[in-house]
């Protein structure tokens, strides 16, 4: 300490670029007078704007290491690591391991780093990192592709169109498909013929495939396993695969039916949740669906998978318009012709028929219809419903992450049982979390709220609030349950108030999809129907 202090008071400079005299005092002497060894993890960076970059390596010098200097003028970066003023005295060795931000708005291509080690004796080593904006740190996107389990119906000769669309930051290297019969059980697999395939890309940062597959003509069961690769194949990170389960057979009966009113594939992919819509299963082979037709002309068609039209969509047989059809190649479309109405579509996949009314707007119902939106219609503790002098809010309700988090819904004008929020930013790779429920002075109060069927990937919004008692402010919601639950014999009005007789009705799930691009998106509820859908916003 006592050598280092004669010679800093006598004036010396640690420069990274001027070279320092060395201390005249005969305390100091050359071990080696060799310059400092500097290895480099890597003398290549390849990032991109707003990431990190680090930069790593061994340094040593037997005389001792003074200082280390990064310089690029061209990324805003000077940084001196002063080994003395941290550890008191020179370091024969130092492991360098920094780490610097590159500027969201950066937009060059190619920089230069200097990297200056300058040891006690003045001596200087330099090498220099090539940062480079070509980084690629996110894996491809599948934005189209089949369902996890996808149903084709037999025919004399069966198929299946296989479609899927990936996008990627930077580039599609290529993609693999391989299809495994494993009718016979899955520890038996047999390869599809012409099965696995390797697809290269164009270079391009999106690949689009779309190829009719023969498929056996005999009830089977099939695994594709379909993945995408960018440039940086080797890493683990840099492919993504989706697996769908394929089961060719007789008609069956649907599970699940969805109502889809788009006309592209990728209006189906594009949503976070909520296209196609789910409709209602009544029983086998008979499905019903309620729609609300905001403008006349909407063309509609009910699809047996959510993400393609394809292998099974029902709509108007081609050769036979007043029967459906279940050949996507082979239907038209229902169209709706009555604008600012409720349509009620009563549908028969096994006999192939659907009929079609319509009820309005104000015949419709929901849980909150008699409430007054905006207005003071909460009352904030329970108790004394037929006094004016109770201590009524505001009623609002939308998307909640947190009690003091509610997200205020527009009503729309035309039609009072759906709400909007509009602007909704989003980030690709988000988890979302989050409730309908109403805004409360004191946190949470589950005056009205919705929750889901599925959280990863939501179908319904039920109503899980409260019943509501006739009051001086409005009509309560008794009709609402009429309308949900009337025909359930299992169903009591009087137990609905214990959430764990409710919870019988609607699980307590909240909103949880991931999102898939960043983007702005509208967020669409109707009350009535108790469906929703998050779509981007043009």
């Amino acid at each position: 300490m006592k050598l280092f202090s004669k010679c800093l008071t006598a004036g010396m400079c640690l420069s990274a670029l001027v070279a320092i005299p060395a201390c005249s005092s005969d305390d100091w002497k050359d071990v080696d007078g060799a310059t400092p060894q500097l290895t480099l993890s890597s003398a290549h960076e390849m990032t991109e704007a707003g990431r990190n970059i680090k930069i790593a390596g061994q340094v040593a010098d037997n005389d001792g290491i003074s200082t280390i200097d990064l310089v690029c003028k061209a990324l805003n970066l000077n940084k001196r690591i002063n080994l003395i003023e941290i550890y008191g005295e020179p370091q024969k060795t130092y492991d360098l391991d920094y780490s610097f931000k590159i500027q969201e708005n950066e937009t060059g291509d190619d920089f230069i780093i200097d990297v200056v080690i300058t040891d006690i004796g003045g001596r200087q080593e330099t090498q220099q990192v090539k940062v480079t904006m070509d980084g690629d740190f996110t894996a491809p996107v599948f934005t189209a592709a089949p369902d996890k389990e996808v149903t084709v119906i037999l025919k004399p000769q069966t198929s299946l169109n296989l479609q899927f669309a990936v996008q990627d930051n930077r580039v599609v290297d290529y993609v693999t498909i391989d299809i495994q019969d494993i009718t016979a059980g899955e520890d038996l697999p047999e390869q599809l013929a012409g099965f696995p395939r390797t697809v290269q890309g164009n270079g391009s940062a999106t690949f689009n495939f779309s190829e009719k597959i023969e498929l056996p003509s005999e009830e089977a069961t099939l695994i594709a396993t379909i993945t995408a690769y960018d440039k940086a194949a080797n890493e683990d990170a840099h492919s993504t695969s989706i697996t769908s389960k394929i089961s060719v057979g007789a008609l069956p009966d649907f599970e699940k039916l969805y109502l889809c009113d788009v006309a592209t594939a990728a209006e189906l992919n594009s949503d976070v949740f909520g296209v196609p819509m789910l409709i209602d299963h009544v029983g086998k082979y008979k499905y019903r669906a309620r729609y609300y037709n905001e403008k006349a002309g909407t063309e509609i068609c009910f699809l047996a998978q959510k993400t393609d039209f394809g292998p099974v969509c029902f709509g108007p047989d081609n050769a036979d318009p007043t029967t459906l059809g279940d050949d996507p190649n082979e239907v038209g479309r229902i169209r709706l012709n009555q604008a600012g109405v409720y349509y009620l579509i009563d549908i028969d996949t096994y006999n192939r028929t659907y009929t079609m009314s319509t009820y309005s707007v104000a015949q419709a119902i929901d849980p909150v219809m008699h409430m007054h939106y905006g207005q003071n219609d909460l009352n904030t503790w329970w108790g004394g419903w037929d006094n004016d002098d109770i201590w009524w809010q505001e009623f609002y309700f939308g998307p909640a992450s947190g009690p003091d988090n509610v997200t205020r819904m527009v009503q729309d004008s035309k039609n009072p049982h759906i709400y909007v929020v509009e602007d909704w930013k989003l980030e690709g790779g988000e988890e979302m979390n989050f409730i309908l429920h109403n805004w409360h002075s004191n946190g949470w109060w589950n005056f009205v709220t919705w929750r889901v069927d599925n959280a990863s990937d939501p179908d319904k919004f039920m109503y899980y609030g409260n019943l509501h008692p006739d009051n001086s402010h409005y009509q309560g919601n008794a009709d609402y349950f009429e309308f949900k639950y009337g025909d359930n014999p299992d169903f009591d009005i009087n137990s609905w108030g214990d959430e764990s007789y409710r919870k019988n009705f609607v699980p307590d799930n909240w909103v949880k999809p991931t999102v898939t691009t960043t983007g702005t998106y509208k967020f669409i509820f109707d009350a009535h129907l108790e469906r929703a859908r998050l779509v981007p916003q043009n």
